[in-house]
């Protein structure tokens, strides 16, 4: 009986561990991607001084 419950337990966790890094993951790689955007509109904007110097 303790062999089974043993058993399943290990799946489970297994199963629920695999979900949580899986969503873990794709947390992080949203974060690094939202990150990555917001430098690159930032590249893009252009700063107060060029506009100033093109004036």
């Amino acid at each position: 009986m303790q062999e089974i419950e043993r058993f399943f337990g290990n799946l489970f966790s297994g199963i629920i561990n695999r979900f949580k890094y899986s969503a873990m993951d794709a947390a992080d790689r949203k974060m690094r991607e939202t990150i990555d955007d917001q430098i690159e509109q930032r590249r893009q904007k252009p700063k107060p001084q060029d506009r100033e110097n093109r004036e």
